[in-house]
């Protein structure tokens, strides 16, 4: 069977589709828009938010030209307070005055923390209205929904006028890039390895021959791997010929116009050499190099 990965089409925010830019099966490339979603509501979001970001921000400039004005009153306190000691050293000022100087110096410290609390704090809203922005902007970019790799579209389902969520199917991009999947039964893997040529005929094209290579042997047969495995520990046991999923890479030369697609029932020969060593023995050193699991 020819086999592949369709890509499923998502949406990452929720909303109602505006315009659609592709038809049923038309071929695509990686990052063209498929369709785009009403984009008034981010908009009008990402507005507000950028207006909120701007007071925020003005209000970290206000904090900080309050702190500089605080700190040039504070130097001037300091300043009167040196001078008003030094007078009274000498008689010229009174105890009074310097009272007063010492509460004013205590009073504008205080203010001063006071502000830097304040400009904290405003730092960290107007840096979470950053972040907010960032996201309106990334949730903005994400009304545009484009192919994550080149194919084909199939089972599309988006129209205009549609409301979808995150995560709601809306088609599929099927890749270029296939393969075949040949479930072999398991008295025929004696002999077949990584590398050997298969040829394969087509129920759909009967009078042309693909070729391709066995790429990989699966781990498991197809019965283990199945929603209900088998359990043959009951007593009741009957032995069935199991089948091993082969994975046979295509050369790309035999089908340059991806006539192949998903699914298609094929025949594949792959053409084994019996004089080789089977594929246990031809295994076996190279397992005695890896690591027990035991």
């Amino acid at each position: 069977m020819v086999s592949g990965r369709p890509h499923p089409v998502t949406v990452r925010v929720p909303g109602t589709v505006d315009a659609v830019f592709v038809r049923d099966n038309q071929v695509v490339r990686k990052g063209q828009p498929l369709f785009r979603l009403d984009t008034r509501d981010y908009k009008s979001r990402l507005a507000a938010d950028e207006a909120a970001l701007s007071q925020a921000s003005e209000m970290v400039k206000a904090d900080g030209f309050a702190i500089q004005e605080s700190i040039a009153e504070e130097s001037r306190i300091l300043s009167d307070l040196r001078r008003a000691s030094k007078l009274k050293k000498g008689g010229f000022s009174t105890r009074q005055r310097m009272v007063h100087l010492t509460l004013a110096k205590a009073a504008i410290e205080f203010h001063i923390e006071g502000l830097k609390s304040r400009a904290k704090a405003d730092r960290s809203n107007a840096d979470r209205r950053q972040a907010q922005v960032a996201q309106d902007q990334l949730n903005l970019s994400y009304t545009t929904v484009v192919s994550p790799v080149s194919g084909r579209v199939t089972a599309k389902s988006m129209v205009k006028g549609l409301y979808v969520g995150p995560g709601t199917p809306l088609g599929y991009i099927v890749p270029f890039h296939v393969w075949v999947i040949a479930n072999l039964k398991e008295s025929d893997l004696t002999y077949v390895r990584s590398g050997d040529p298969v040829s394969i005929r087509v129920d759909a094209y009967p009078d042309e021959r693909f070729r391709g290579t066995v790429e990989s042997i699966q781990q498991t047969t197809g019965a283990v791997m199945s929603l209900f495995p088998p359990e043959n520990a009951t007593g009741n046991f009957t032995k069935v010929v199991q089948r091993v999923p082969v994975r046979i890479e295509l050369d790309p030369s035999s089908d340059p116009n991806h006539f192949l697609r998903l699914g298609l029932s094929v025949i594949p020969t792959i053409h084994v050499n019996p004089s080789s060593p089977s594929l246990f023995r031809q295994a076996s050193d190279s397992d005695k190099r890896l690591p027990s699991d035991r």
